[in-house]
């Protein structure tokens, strides 16, 4: 409804990445290397090719122009300088930006029926050679589908590897993505189990964007579609930032790639401040597993962050849904994301009918001040100063509009965030949970000189 690692050599094409404002170098630099004005990054937005959905990819940038084309086309070149919504591309797109980290680019979805049933939203990433997803549903009543897109020329080699409740489950190794190009990968191949599971995604050759998108169905008919965040790689501390509030499960997914059992505390960080949930306070998850605990009885229907501290590394998510029936249920995934920086911003397209609330998550013991500028569309953005309390969380409601950009600004470390979405939509009541990754985390910057038009 959120692990960056520097990029394996590209052979022969890649001539510098940079990573997290890292520079390594993947071969030694050309003698007369295209300069730093020429340098680009830029991330991918997946865009389901679906007849049923409201598919909207926004992107922006602050005081830079954002370019976008499809993954197809990429010669086929849009450029603004102004917020760009492109609608039901109906293929992966690329957005860039020149020589800045100061942008930001998400993908919402809507249905009120067929395979893509629901809400949905996802943040859009770079190539990497590592990506972490945890709550993959492979039950008998799910589908999920691994999206890996390739915006180098040359192959990238893709390996899967899966956490399940009892221990790791065998996965597709040395799938070939081509230059330029999607690869969809159906974890049906994984046995089944009616646990959720976590997958690690790593590259042996190249690098890929990597996507989860998984269905739910209730024998024939589909009643939930999700994307999967793709999470930080395992840690010893994680915060997790978006619970929505109300009704419905809250099912705690952590995962232990290690070869020891991890001791796992859980901090429930509320508007009320700090607390311990009675009957869920520790999990203890052997080597190589995923475990779930249940959160909502204690959560009492609040919205809130989770905070995890853990003996060893390990990562998490937490699967949500509206408590409703089968035939208005719906369903999104909460990740484990990093803080955010002292200034990001996010475009958000939820549309006129659906209903947005940022979620801000402090983890710190002091009191984290923040300011806000949040813009409908093109508009001027209105600045509000919110005080988000030590170890305690926070929702600013947003406008109801086509698309709000959302900027943050915050001398704090330890600030988490997230939208959490609610529409109606037919019967469905929709619910979707974006983690807000600032696109630096996401991105490479690479200056490209063999093949200018993906640049």
């Amino acid at each position: 409804m959120k692990p960056w690692i520097v990029p394996a050599a590209l052979a022969l094409v890649l001539a510098a990445a940079v990573t997290a404002g890292s520079l390594v170098s993947a071969q030694p630099l050309p003698e007369s290397p295209v300069g730093e004005s020429d340098s680009r990054v830029s991330v991918v937005c997946p865009a389901p090719d679906t007849a049923t959905a409201d598919v909207r990819v926004a992107a922006v940038a602050v005081g830079e122009t954002v370019r976008t084309s499809k993954l197809s086309t990429p010669r086929k070149v849009a450029e603004s300088n102004k917020l760009v919504v492109v609608e039901n591309p109906r293929q992966p797109m690329r957005v860039s930006v020149k020589d800045t980290h100061l942008f930001g680019a998400t993908t919402i979805s809507s249905a009120p029926n067929g395979p893509s049933r629901g809400l949905a939203a996802s943040g859009c990433a770079s190539p990497q050679s590592e990506h972490w997803f945890t709550g993959v549903d492979v039950s008998k009543e799910a589908q999920a589908d691994l999206i890996l897109v390739n915006l180098d020329s040359a192959e990238a080699v893709v390996d899967l590897v899966a956490y399940g409740p009892g221990g790791r489950l065998n996965a597709p190794r040395g799938v070939s993505v081509k230059g330029g190009s999607q690869q969809a990968v159906p974890l049906s191949v994984i046995d089944r189990t009616d646990q959720p599971i976590t997958l690690k995604v790593t590259t042996s050759q190249g690098r890929v964007a990597a996507f989860l998108r998984q269905f739910s169905w209730n024998r024939t008919a589909p009643y939930s579609s999700d994307w999967v965040p793709d999470g930080l790689a395992p840690a010893a501390n994680l915060v997790l930032p978006g619970i929505p509030a109300g009704g419905g499960s809250r099912t705690l997914v952590v995962s232990n790639p290690g070869e020891l059992t991890a001791g796992v505390d859980i901090d429930v960080l509320s508007p009320t401040g700090l607390s311990q949930l009675s009957d869920a306070q520790r999990i203890d998850v052997p080597p190589a597993t995923t475990q779930t605990i249940e959160l909502a009885p204690g959560l009492d229907g609040e919205a809130a962050g989770v905070r995890l501290t853990s003996n060893l590394p390990v990562t998490a998510a937490v699967l949500v849904d509206n408590g409703r029936p089968t035939a208005s249920i719906d369903s999104a995934v909460a990740g484990y994301t990093p803080p955010l920086p002292s200034d990001a911003v996010w475009p958000v397209s939820l549309g006129t009918g659906t209903t947005g609330q940022l979620q801000l998550v402090n983890a710190a013991a002091t009191d984290a001040t923040v300011t806000l500028s949040i813009a409908k569309g093109t508009a001027a953005a209105v600045d509000t100063t919110v005080t988000v309390p030590a170890e305690s969380s926070t929702t600013v409601a947003l406008p109801k509009t086509l698309t709000t950009v959302i900027r943050i600004r915050t001398d704090s470390t330890l600030l988490y965030g997230s939208v959490v979405a609610t529409s109606s939509s037919g019967g469905v009541k929709g619910i979707a949970v974006l983690d807000l990754v600032a696109s630096e985390a996401r991105s490479s910057r690479a200056t490209i000189a063999y093949d200018p038009h993906l640049s």
